[in-house]
């Protein structure tokens, strides 16, 4: 078996052969026999155990039904849920910390109103793994009340519309899915975290807003004012054609950004857009204007010498990749750490890959045994 969650792996639970009462409908749920024996009983065992238990109900349905599953860790047991509404119905009999834990598939879309994780099985297909994404179809919004305690985690998902994010927002993590715009609204937004995320189209922080973005790709980030404090690592931050020459750059305030690469993808306008004097940047690529009549760069208004200016950003990047940079990029340009700048640098490199357990290889006999049992042998694979 495959390792998961750091140093624990598969074996360390005891988990044995999995096998599957015969089913006479599609429809049906799954009726899961195994053996449980830890060889500790740490909580952390615990939960990594219900975690697997999630992950082979989602992805066993998958493999063998081809359909959409939603499964609910909630005091202890696991509760499954089936259809495309099976994430709103996960999520309507979820608590404030239970996990939810989804298949691939497209999944209708539902609002959020407590703090749950969201456990998808990533944004992107991966035809070596034989993994496929979790997607959410339509907009939705995130409204939490100020006395919510438990925070909200939303990992390994593809979102295409608009969440509006409503009320309060504490210690709130989105990991490892591809967004297109995120509206804060008139959010209270605190320590928020943005790891190894794509924002494809926009994200407007509210005007109180603290967040770490950190190796990720985000589009026209803004916040629009002076009370929000955004700091971003190891990213790849673009913009779009609209904005003209010499805005401040996606109107963005009292920002920190350290080892990123900053440009303009637009064809309308290439020009060189600059920072705000509010900002600090460290270690940080940017994009300098070949427009005649452009005589500014993007980090004139900074003090130090770390930052570097390049009159065509794309030759750094490797042909064929997501923003990988060339061997000699990767050489020239380092950030404070000694690693390279942009989101394959740092301490967290940028992977797509969930850290959850996933389901790799799912193989069912043909046959039942004498006993109407079907054998599955089933490899459970998560990040390192």
């Amino acid at each position: 078996m495959s390792k998961a969650f750091g140093d624990a792996s598969v074996s360390d639970i005891g988990l044995a052969p999995i096998s599957f009462l015969p089913i006479t409908k599609r429809t049906k749920p799954f009726i899961i026999h195994f053996i449980y024996k830890p060889k500790t009983n740490s909580k952390f065992m615990k939960k990594l155990f219900l975690s697997l238990v999630a992950a082979i109900v989602a992805a066993t349905a998958t493999f063998a039904q081809s359909s959409l599953v939603a499964t609910l860790s909630h005091e202890g047991g696991v509760q499954i849920f089936h259809g495309q509404t099976a994430y709103s119905q996960a999520m309507e009999a979820a608590g404030h910390g239970d996990i939810i834990t989804l298949s691939s598939g497209r999944f209708n879309a539902t609002n959020i109103k407590k703090g749950v994780t969201v456990r998808g099985a990533g944004f992107e297909a991966d035809s070596v793994q034989r993994t496929f994404p979790t997607i959410i179809s339509g907009d939705f919004t995130i409204s939490l009340e100020e006395s919510v305690t438990s925070s909200l985690t939303i990992e390994g998902i593809y979102h295409a519309g608009t969440i509006y994010v409503e009320k309060y927002l504490k210690e709130a993590t989105f990991l490892k899915s591809s967004f297109s715009k995120i509206r804060f609204g008139n959010t209270i937004v605190s320590d928020l975290q943005i790891i190894h995320c794509q924002i494809n189209q926009s994200v407007l922080f509210s005007n109180n807003s603290t967040a770490n973005i950190i190796n990720s790709y985000v589009t026209q980030p803004t916040n629009g004012g002076s009370n929000s404090n955004l700091e971003f690592t190891n990213c790849v931050i673009t913009g779009s054609s609209y904005i003209p020459n010499n805005s401040y750059i996606y109107d963005l305030y009292n920002s920190v950004f350290n080892n990123c690469i900053i440009y303009s993808n637009g064809s309308e306008y290439p020009y060189c857009m600059i920072l705000s004097p509010t900002n600090n940047v460290y270690y940080c690529i940017g994009y300098q204007g070949e427009s005649a009549n452009e005589t500014s760069n993007i980090f004139q208004n900074m003090t130090n010498s770390s930052n570097i200016v390049v009159p065509n950003i794309t030759s750094i990047f490797k042909n064929g990749t997501f923003y990988e940079l060339t061997e000699d990029a990767k050489s020239k340009y380092l950030g404070a750490d000694g690693t390279e700048v942009g989101i394959y640098g740092g301490d967290l490199p940028y992977s797509p890959t969930v850290l959850s357990p996933q389901i790799t290889k799912c193989q069912v006999a043909k046959k039942t045994t004498a006993d109407g049992k079907l054998s599955v042998d089933i490899e459970v694979k998560a990040a390192e």
